[in-house]
């Protein structure tokens, strides 16, 4: 057959794709990257705190990043995995199929992921993606209403769960002492200790990776309240896909006004942050103290980046750079990890915490650039990126076609 859409559970055809979803991920996955990078290449204080940065240009262009991507593009990014599944189910239901292949493709999300995370970078997202689809898929046969009320419930339970958890050191000296210096100020021996650490034999450096990647499994997502956000955000997605926002289809008279009040609400709360912490010279308990504000934020910036894209591209919107980057995420989002781990370990240009922010962001701008080039030639060639393509072949049973033209057997 020469239309994989023939097949009841094969993937779907560039034709039958919905370019608005595409292009929403490929900015997601752009943006994550412009955050992600100073996890990856310097110690993850950096990353939460802006007045860490020895230059001003450095720090207003973190606390830049803090207004316009943190925890909003994660949050779409999130999201977009719920729609697709909705998505999914939707031509499965269509056959009288079941959600047997959703939870496969969740389930193989996980072994990718756990590779990601274990092998390659403690900051992975793809674990936490897949297992916590693995219940995502169980409310896909859910009424839309129900299923809003069902998330919605989850981000408030998660929300107060993570901002309880994030407050524990206020009231903990002893869980403080040990904790600033992870994630908010690190002593210059920690410093130097994690440099030896990215710069030691692989075997060690594995051996780190795998250690942090349990921590953070166990402490983040199974203790810390993430896996009820995430979920709620998947199911929000699913809801946000099938009233139309998520495939392009709300009119502009409704995007326009809810991105103003959304994006403007998600702002004051970010300057309502960044006063608090300025006031207190960027003291680690008002951080600590603040987080509803920040996952707040992300929800409500999130929700309104969807509706101005929406506002802006809509249903019509043609393939272009951005949607091939939004189809090739899962290969851009490891490609994103290996050009950060390579500019930080000591197999690659070891500068770990060696770097300013500002020569990050050329980093950056010069990778996306490449993303969009590169995302668009490889599509005017193949069907799939190339791990997309691997992940559709372990998930349907069969290799699948790979350049275009050929044919389906």
């Amino acid at each position: 057959m020469s239309d994989s859409t023939n097949m009841p559970t094969g993937p779907v055809a560039t034709s039958d794709r919905i370019v608005f979803l595409d292009t929403l991920r490929g900015i997601a996955v752009m943006a994550i990257f412009i955050v992600n990078i100073k996890a990856m290449v310097m110690p993850f204080a950096y990353y939460m705190n802006p007045s860490l940065w020895t230059s001003e240009l450095d720090q207003w262009i973190a606390i830049v990043q803090k207004f316009l991507i943190d925890d909003k593009w994660r949050t779409i990014f999130t999201a977009l995995y719920g729609a697709g599944l909705a998505m999914m189910w939707e031509r499965l239901d269509a056959r009288d199929l079941g959600r047997g292949i959703l939870f496969k493709r969740s389930a193989w999300l996980v072994v990718f992921g756990a590779i990601h995370l274990f092998g390659l970078w403690g900051g992975d997202i793809l674990l936490i993606y897949g297992a916590t689809g693995l219940l995502a898929v169980l409310f896909v046969r859910v009424g839309t209403v129900k299923l809003c009320i069902v998330a919605v419930v989850l981000l408030i339970i998660g929300t107060a769960w993570e901002s309880l958890f994030s407050a524990g050191p206020v009231f903990d000296a002893e869980l403080r002492a040990e904790l600033k210096p992870m994630f908010w100020e690190p002593t210059e021996e920690g410093i130097k200790a994690e440099i030896a650490r990215q710069n030691g034999p692989l075997v060690d450096r594995l051996a780190n990776r795998i250690a942090e990647g349990r921590d953070f499994l166990l402490f983040s997502f199974l203790l810390g309240g993430m896996l009820p956000v995430t979920l709620g955000l998947m199911l929000g997605g699913m809801v946000l896909y099938r009233t139309g926002l998520l495939r392009g289809e709300w009119p502009l008279t409704k995007t326009v006004p809810l991105a103003i009040v959304l994006l403007g609400a998600a702002w004051s709360l970010d300057l309502m942050q960044v006063a608090a912490l300025k006031a207190a010279d960027y003291d680690f308990d008002v951080y600590s103290l603040n987080h509803w504000k920040a996952a707040l934020d992300g929800f409500l910036g999130g929700f309104g980046y969807c509706c101005l894209v929406s506002a802006i591209v809509g249903a019509s919107a043609r393939q272009s750079a951005l949607a091939a980057v939004g189809r090739m995420a899962f290969s851009n989002y490891i490609a994103c990890t290996l050009i950060g781990t390579t500019l930080a370990v000591g197999h690659g240009f070891d500068l770990y915490a060696q770097v300013s922010l500002s020569s990050l962001m050329l980093v950056v701008v010069t990778t996306l650039i490449a993303m969009l080039v590169w995302s668009s030639a490889w599509l005017n060639r193949f069907r799939f990126g190339p791990l997309e393509w691997v992940w559709r072949s372990l998930l349907y049973g069969r290799r699948q076609p790979m350049r275009r033209g050929s044919i389906m057997v």
